[in-house]
């Protein structure tokens, strides 16, 4: 079970990551180097993988916290709360992915800036739920850690 527990891990981990970097990194640059047309273009067409990825990612290490709590092997509290936190990151990159997102291309299409504004700071918010779970995820995770002291 050690071994579900670090891929759900690792899973999490590298969404997080992937999240902070396009999030704080990649999309502000894009924007201001380049012309706004141009970089909304850039981050739309960048989007469909990022969400793929998140979905991917956290999927997987849903069913590996699922297929702890299954087990019971190191108890069923731990992976019971990170198997939540997983279904609420995958339920929120889903929201954000069928139904904000479209919403916000077709405003970004239409040239609403209001619509747009308003879905923009929608996904933003979403992302940050995101990533506040995936943050609780990790502090779990190394907080239930066995203690090494003493060897």
């Amino acid at each position: 079970m050690r071994v579900l527990r670090a891929f759900a891990l690792i899973c999490v981990a590298g969404w997080l990551g992937i999240m902070a970097f396009f999030s704080l990194g990649v999309a502000p640059l894009v924007f201001r180097a380049i012309d706004r047309a141009v970089a909304g273009q850039a981050v739309v067409a960048v989007l469909p993988s990022y969400y793929t990825w998140g979905l991917a990612l956290c999927g997987i290490a849903l069913v590996a916290n699922v297929l702890q709590v299954a087990s019971g092997g190191a108890g069923r509290l731990r992976p019971l709360a990170g198997a939540s936190l997983c279904g609420v990151m995958l339920g929120l990159l889903v929201w954000s992915s069928s139904v904000v997102a479209p919403r916000a291309e077709a405003a970004w299409r239409a040239r609403d800036d209001a619509a747009f504004a308003q879905s923009r700071r929608a996904l933003v918010q979403l992302n940050v739920a995101t990533m506040a779970a995936g943050a609780a995820f990790l502090c779990l995770e190394v907080l239930s850690l066995p203690s090494r002291r003493g060897r």
